[in-house]
């Protein structure tokens, strides 16, 4: 009877074991099927995104920013100025893709760091720059070359930039690409830039960057400078000459700022042209920053409205022409030190 019993009791206790096993067991395949119903994330992979986008390559370059491999400088920006990257380049202030690849791969090898226009200002209002080697990398006169060519390179590295846009060029319509003349990047394509994060859009006035003007002395001049008035026969008054300038660094500013719903308050000038009046106009209608072409490093003491620039998307600047640049820059900042 006793063996029975513990016969019995044995049973039981397998019989438990076995119906536990079984259920857990069956729940197993339930949740690997549940696993496999989760919806999976869509990725969009076209150049234009919601939410900003960080390069991969930008990323493992702020974790080096702290302790870079080669220090050139620190505390100050070496601003570079390109405009047109297009292949079999005829103009003078345009460059190739191919070279243009080469001053990307040096900026990376050299351990240069582009920042962007925001770090920028933080560091030409604040002081503050955690970034060594900072690099400021601009465009001007908005051409479409920069979509189509300039950015996915840059991209590539994840390295930032700011494209300033002579504004009255900037449309959707087939006028853009007439004959003779360099096409422009349409609104479309600058919202797909603006919105990757790594593209900052300036301006480069609404219409300044016209013909080349007479000026008193009978010599041609960039038309941000005064100008003759051929019908008057006679140089346009100071006061002529600000309410000009004053329209459309106006138009350029708040027309940028509108359809980008987004401050625009800086601003390059045409040919690097500037006076105490440019300034000034410029201060007048809501520019914060103003770039120019005076080649020199830019620190937190640089003013405001005479940012210097190195203009190197020309077809002569080779690599031992970039690395003069930093090389006086590093001396700079070694000068400041001693």
């Amino acid at each position: 009877m006793r063996n029975k019993k513990l016969f019995l009791l044995v049973f039981v206790l397998f019989l438990l074991i076995f119906l536990i096993s079984g259920l857990l067991y069956g729940q197993q395949p339930a949740k690997k099927h549940a696993a496999e119903m989760q919806p999976f994330p869509q990725v969009n992979t076209s150049i234009s995104t919601s939410e900003p986008v960080e390069a991969e390559s930008n990323v493992t370059a702020n974790k080096e920013t702290t302790v870079p491999r080669k220090e050139w400088y620190r505390n100050q920006v070496v601003v570079l100025s390109y405009h047109h990257v297009t292949k079999n380049p005829t103009q003078p202030f345009a460059i190739s893709p191919e070279q243009f690849a080469e001053h990307m791969s040096f900026i990376q090898e050299q351990d240069l760091h582009p920042i962007s226009l925001t770090e920028f200002i933080t560091f030409m209002e604040t002081g503050n720059l955690p970034t060594a080697n900072a690099v400021l990398l601009t465009f001007d006169d908005g051409y479409e070359s920069y979509y189509t060519e300039a950015f996915p390179i840059m991209r590539s590295y994840g390295f930032p930039s700011v494209n300033f846009v002579i504004a009255g060029r900037v449309r959707d319509i087939a006028e853009r690409k007439r004959e003779n003349m360099t096409p422009p990047l349409t609104r479309q394509q600058v919202k797909e830039l603006v919105a990757t994060g790594m593209s900052d859009i300036g301006s480069h006035t609404y219409s300044l960057h016209g013909q080349a003007a007479r000026n008193e002395w009978g010599e041609t001049g960039p038309v941000t400078a005064p100008v003759y008035l051929e019908d008057l026969q006679r140089l346009e008054a100071e006061q002529e000459y600000r309410d000009r300038l004053y329209v459309d660094f106006s138009l350029s500013r708040v027309g940028l700022s509108e359809w980008l719903n987004r401050p625009v308050d800086v601003l390059s000038l045409p040919f690097g042209y500037t006076n105490e009046i440019v300034q000034e106009t410029a201060k007048q209608t809501g520019y914060r920053y103003v770039f120019h072409s005076t080649p020199g490093v830019v620190t937190s003491k640089t003013d405001h409205y005479a940012i210097t620039r190195y203009d190197v998307g020309v077809p002569d600047m080779d690599l031992t022409k970039l690395h003069q640049i930093f090389t006086k820059a590093k001396n700079t900042f070694e000068g400041e030190q001693s």
